[in-house]
């Protein structure tokens, strides 16, 4: 095992002498019985199904020039205190592995089977030396802890990443813009509109706007389920935005007890152009393109 993820590059651990001289204890034992521990810790990898499939897709010869490199960031780290490039390569393949949807207890569970590899060995090389057995404990402990909170930050990052793309596909399918026609388009709204929800559907609408020429467009509310001050002052600007792209907008399927309450609260709709149902909004937005082609 050359190495795991580490913290972030700006993170390079500050480590007590006792945990210097450890973690050379530790390195030196390691390198002394590479061959088997790496035989031991492929078979520890058979058991755990992501990091299992990673190693049968990888050739041989890319995963000796891998471990080559991760043997040699390790030993300039721990020797050196050259740690900056053992951490950049580190984090860079945590994130690649969460990326890959690798579970994170894969990583828990064979360092864990590193550890229990490693210690019986330490023992038997420094059980007798005073000091020396602990000292190398701590190395290792601490090391380990390091490599441990680097996965766990690459796994959070990446699956923050993926969770932020993952909310803004959804946003874009609950928000569909479609063309209807030549210079036309429909965006019927689905659930509740707040304020992210609506600056989303503005720049989505006004990009569609922008793709495909559009001169008028069709907002269709009657899937929103209440319609209240802050929905319209949301509505109205953006249809002020799609004004000021040169566009038309009008305003489909307001209830009339909808109508009425938005009175009642002194909401100002004189810039809206609104139609009773979806066929009336078309059939507006059609006499608009065709008042417009004359």
């Amino acid at each position: 095992m050359g190495g795991t993820a580490s913290p972030s590059e700006a993170e390079v651990p500050i480590l007590t002498p006792e945990e210097q001289s450890g973690m050379k204890d530790f390195l030196e034992v390691y390198e002394a019985h590479y061959d088997e521990i790496y035989r031991r810790l492929l078979r520890s990898v058979e058991k755990l199904p992501g990091l299992h499939s990673l190693v049968k897709r990888t050739p041989p010869e890319q995963q000796d020039e891998q471990n080559r490199i991760s043997r040699h960031l390790m030993r300039d780290a721990i020797l050196n205190g050259n740690w900056k490039p053992l951490l950049a390569n580190q984090r860079a393949q945590g994130e690649m592995y969460a990326g890959m949807g690798i579970q994170f207890h894969e990583w828990f569970d064979l360092v864990s089977d590193f550890e229990k590899l490693l210690v019986p060995r330490l023992v038997e090389k420094h059980g007798t030396a005073n000091g020396r057995l602990s000292s190398s404990l701590l190395g290792l402990s601490r090391y380990l802890h390091i490599a441990m909170a680097g996965i766990g930050e690459a796994y959070l990052r990446t699956k923050e990443e993926r969770i932020l793309q993952q909310q803004q596909a959804i946003q874009e399918l609950s928000t569909p813009v479609l063309q209807v026609k030549e210079r036309m388009l429909l965006l019927p709204i689905i659930g509740v509109l707040d304020t992210a929800r609506a600056r989303q559907l503005t720049r989505q609408l006004l990009k569609e706007i922008r793709a495909t020429r559009a001169k008028v467009v069709v907002l269709d509310i009657t899937g929103v389920p209440a319609v209240d001050s802050k929905v319209a002052n949301h509505l109205l600007q953006t249809v002020a935005a799609v004004r000021l792209m040169g566009a038309s907008a009008i305003i489909t399927g307001i209830a009339a007890e909808v109508a009425q309450a938005l009175v009642v609260l002194g909401v100002n709709l004189g810039d809206l152009r609104t139609a009773g149902d979806l066929q009336g909004g078309l059939e507006e937005a059609e006499r608009i393109l065709t008042e417009g082609a004359k």
